[in-house]
């Protein structure tokens, strides 16, 4: 699994980790240690190492980043101290992206090298590629859902995390659906406010997550075999999935 937010233990609610089929790198570290792009892409590629090289395997992205970094050789930004990042931060707190901006001061302060373009690397892999890209109308609808799956069902989780005096990192604190929660578990939030700000974010996530995965497929050296379906559902993702792995 390639996301971001469900290596973390505390909170498989609220970051949305069950699923039909285990997977790896899921529910692996706490929510007070930082996680990066670079562990997440060595520990994958432990994995992926340790599989006999005619073994097909399934990577399910979340993350666009994550997943550049694994399929693609490309350079990956070194971290830098928290007194570069507590700068940083203060320098990138006007900007219109100050996440985006905050990275940039970062490596810039630190005099880190300038990297070649995430789009730009070979793929590491024989890649084939299901794309699951629903219409607009249903991805809003899915979002609603789901938002209201958080308010009703993760409320728990984030009362566990106050009652265990757990800080979560960051940018787990910050993350849609925990922020929220942490928010309506202190009564700074009513239900329906974090339901609300919890639909508001995700959809201008997916949003981006949409450019991100259009903009990746569309770089996909020309050989690469691509499915773009609207939904898991479609009868051509499992003849596909057949196909290229045989399952």
């Amino acid at each position: 699994m390639l996301d971001s937010m469900q290596v973390y233990r505390e909170i498989p609610v609220i970051t949305n980790q069950a699923r039909a089929r285990p997977a790896e790198l899921v529910s692996i570290v706490s929510v007070t240690q930082e996680w990066t792009v670079a562990r997440h892409k060595e520990r994958a590629e432990r994995i992926i190492d340790s599989l006999p090289v005619d073994v097909p395997f399934v990577l399910d992205a979340g993350s666009g980043m994550y997943l550049n970094a694994l399929v693609l050789d490309i350079p990956l930004a070194p971290k830098v101290p928290h007194k570069v990042r507590e700068k940083a931060e203060k320098l990138a707190a006007d900007a219109e992206n100050p996440r985006r901006e905050t990275r940039r001061w970062e490596l810039k302060l630190a005099g880190a090298p300038e990297r070649g373009s995430i789009w730009d690397g070979e793929l590491c892999y024989d890649v084939a590629v299901v794309y699951l890209r629903p219409d607009r109308k249903t991805l809003d609808s899915n979002i609603q859902l789901r938002s209201a799956t958080i308010v009703r069902d993760g409320a728990e989780e984030a009362e566990r995390l106050r009652e265990r005096g757990l800080e979560p990192n960051p940018s787990v604190r910050e993350a849609i659906g925990v922020k929220e929660m942490l928010l309506r578990a202190s009564g700074d939030l009513s239900e329906d406010e974090a339901q609300k700000m919890i639909t508001a974010r995700t959809r201008k996530l997916a949003r981006r997550q949409t450019r991100w995965f259009d903009k990746l497929v569309r770089n996909l050296p020309d050989a690469t075999p691509f499915l773009v379906a609207e939904s898991a559902a479609d009868m051509r993702v499992k003849r596909y999935m057949h196909a290229i792995i045989g399952t």
